[in-house]
């Protein structure tokens, strides 16, 4: 299990993902809710609420998403001073040269393809946060 210390006790790290399809975030949920607190949502707009009420320690995001994509999302996070420097995970069902070379140019902290292979996305996290 990851944890950090606080003060006297253990807390766990929060991971907020965001995905549109509500399958792949019960899944992922169930992949990482051992061992993570999980919170979930299912636009970038709606990631970015929830960051600003609780601020997660890593980001898993999906990069095609309806009206505000991962992309979007992710130039919101890094405008803005206090999140610039927060770990984004891409999760991505796209394949092909010219969709990995936009999302490289984002600095995400890592890049998986969908369906998420639970062993890589646990090691990707540890060696991320």
């Amino acid at each position: 299990m990851t944890f950090v210390r606080k003060g006297r006790g253990m807390e766990r790290k929060n991971i907020l993902v965001v995905d549109d399809n509500p399958i792949t975030l019960r899944e992922l949920n169930s992949m990482l809710s051992d061992e993570y607190n999980v919170t979930v949502a299912t636009s970038g707009l709606q990631a970015m609420t929830s960051i600003g009420k609780h601020r997660p320690d890593l980001i898993i995001l999906d990069y095609e998403m309806p009206v505000c994509d991962g992309q979007k999302t992710l130039e919101m996070i890094r405008s803005d001073e206090e999140l610039k420097d927060m770990p984004v995970i891409f999760l991505t069902g796209v394949n092909e040269q010219k969709h990995l070379e936009s999302v490289l140019k984002l600095n995400p902290a890592g890049y998986l393809l969908k369906p998420a292979d639970k062993d890589k996305l646990l090691s990707l996290i540890s060696l991320t946060l």
